[in-house]
């Protein structure tokens, strides 16, 4: 479901398909993020540069995997030291939200724990520690720090330039991924699994079609 006569109180771009979910968003016109609280907008920042190279699929695409499609709605990048990932933030055709991930070929599809749900700690466990979460048990494969360079799109949640984070990401005995991120104040869980990125289906925004 989309708002109408939204527009960017920067430049007063309209915005005809802006969900209602969406509490974060770029303008594509003056490249202002802005954040929406109740019926007001402000302005927060800007949205980074976004330099393109080759993507298994990217913002506004439609992705088929694990027999259900995803509309790809937001695109953050983060850089974490060695390099950059990218975060796209896509809804199946119920309105549910995920999120993918591509980095360096892998791609991951996770799903955010609501609210305070998730393992029962607020703190990053170390690698090589053992998680136990749903009768299943984790171990952590990575930690480090992430900081978000760029963003397009719409986000149901804060996503800003220039924030940074702790993440860890620990392995199940079945292949599944558990992720935690952790900041001064708060942190988040969510859990998933790893997608073979040759058996994904992609229907390009803008015509075409990948694997």
């Amino acid at each position: 479901m989309t708002d109408s006569h939204v527009t960017c109180p920067n430049c007063g771009y309209g915005f005809e398909n802006l969900r209602k979910s969406t509490r974060m968003f770029d303008c594509p016109s003056c490249d202002t993020t802005l954040f929406r609280e109740a019926d007001a907008l402000a302005q927060i920042g800007n949205n980074g540069e976004m330099h393109d190279y080759p993507m298994l699929f990217g913002l506004n695409d439609t992705v088929m995997a694990e027999g259900k499609t995803y509309n790809v709605v937001g695109h953050a990048r983060y850089s974490y030291g060695r390099g950059t990932w990218d975060e796209m933030y896509a809804e199946d055709d119920r309105g549910t939200g995920a999120w993918i991930s591509i980095d360096e070929g892998d791609v991951a599809l996770q799903f955010p724990f609501a609210g305070s749900s998730g393992p029962r700690r607020s703190d990053p466990a170390r690698v090589g520690e053992v998680i136990g979460y749903d009768g299943r048990k984790y171990t952590v494969t990575e930690g480090d720090t992430a900081t978000c360079i760029a963003m397009r799109g719409q986000f149901p949640e804060m996503v800003q330039v220039g924030d940074e984070h702790y993440f860890i990401n620990a392995s199940g005995p079945s292949g599944q991924i558990l992720s935690g991120e952790f900041w001064e104040g708060g942190h988040s869980w969510s859990e998933g699994i790893w997608l073979d990125p040759f058996k994904l289906k992609v229907k390009r925004a803008h015509g075409g079609s990948g694997r």
